[in-house]
């Protein structure tokens, strides 16, 4: 993801306020004053959270669910063949754990969605966590809006850092069909909330291996396919952004022609469709490219951006097409790469 970072003003709604304790903390007052008075109604969200050797940051994502203004009815931590502390940090902070043999983070998911007995489910990573006010505005968006599944935007975080948000770069519209999320996926897995029936409908997530990495966006646009999904630009969540090597490459394009075979097998015969589907396909080809061209790795890179002129040229491959051209001819550096990518790099597909 490419951006100047968030608002000068820091994170709002979501982030932590002066006065305000950070996931892990408390005040000091709470021991005296918090034991008799009721906590607040929690909301009828369980949050399924799949955990694989998590015990260094699962505390604090745990805690950020003890902290939220209305609490989720339960959480689920779901533990995919954990060899650390993993399933003890859960069960000492009250989340109810699921044991399976390691599976990965789609089937973990699912686990978590079936044994939840709310009306919806939200997804929280293991490294992730939530502002305070997550659950309880995230659900009252889902309730005056009549919404199957709701999204919102997120903080990104890096190292001990908060860069910046996940979509300030680009405009993400309130209502996101299905259409639009063949071009472009604003959604991070993490934000999500949604009814546990329409999730149940439509089959949850793929397990297919294939999909690892891009599970979550297959399964976006089979919810949408059926009722547009609800954004909120407001970022309620903070999302560990850990960067991608060359070899998630081909794992990503696998993953990418994949979830568009399935979309296309959605609308046969329709053109439009097939259209916006070449032009997807092109636009990760892009990527790809252009991360080869960070590594310096030239002609791999512009044999994937031959591929993606042959399916729907585009002022992006002609303008990596050209860095590769001045590499070439300089020796070029990755400086010269700057603002090629345009923020639509692996990000775009959301983290599972």
């Amino acid at each position: 993801m490419t951006g100047s970072g968030p608002d000068s003003e820091g994170p709002r709604s979501g982030g932590p306020r002066s006065g305000e304790p950070r996931p892990g903390e408390s005040h000091s007052g709470d021991s005296q004053s918090g034991a008799s008075r009721p906590g607040p109604e929690p909301v009828p969200i369980s949050v399924v959270i799949p955990a694989y050797n998590a015990a260094t940051f699962l505390p604090m994502t745990l805690d950020s669910l003890a902290q939220q203004t209305r609490p989720p009815a339960v959480v689920y931590v779901v533990d995919d063949g954990s060899t650390d502390d993993t399933a003890t940090i859960a069960e000492a902070r009250g989340a109810k754990v699921i044991r399976q043999q390691q599976r990965g983070p789609a089937a973990a998911r699912n686990r978590g969605v079936e044994a939840a007995e709310t009306e919806y489910v939200a997804f929280l990573d293991a490294d992730d966590w939530y502002g305070p006010d997550k659950l309880e505005k995230s659900f009252a968006m889902l309730d005056q809006l009549g919404a199957t599944c709701l999204a919102t935007d997120a903080w990104q975080v890096l190292g001990d850092r908060v860069d910046r948000r996940k979509n300030d770069t680009r405009r993400v519209p309130t209502v996101l069909t299905q259409e639009l999320l063949i071009g472009d996926n604003p959604i991070v897995c993490s934000t999500v909330v949604a009814r546990r029936e329409a999730i149940l409908e439509v089959g949850g997530f793929d397990e297919d291996p294939v999909l690892i990495a891009t599970e979550d966006y297959d399964l976006w646009l089979r919810l949408a396919h059926d009722e547009p999904i609800a954004y909120l630009a407001e970022p309620l969540t903070f999302y560990r952004a850990h960067p991608d090597g060359l070899s998630d490459n081909a794992r990503f394009l696998r993953g990418i022609e994949r979830i568009l075979a399935k979309v296309a097998a959605m609308h046969p015969g329709e053109a439009h469709f097939a259209q916006l589907i070449a032009r997807r396909r092109a636009a990760a080809r892009c990527n790809v490219a252009y991360d080869l061209l960070q590594a310096g790795q030239r002609d791999e890179a512009r044999e994937v951006l031959r591929e993606a002129n042959r399916l729907a040229p585009s002022w992006k491959s002609y303008k990596l097409w050209l860095k590769s051209m001045l590499m070439g001819s300089r020796g070029g550096t990755s400086s010269q790469l700057g603002g090629a990518k345009a923020g639509a790099g692996h990000d775009a597909e959301g983290r599972s």
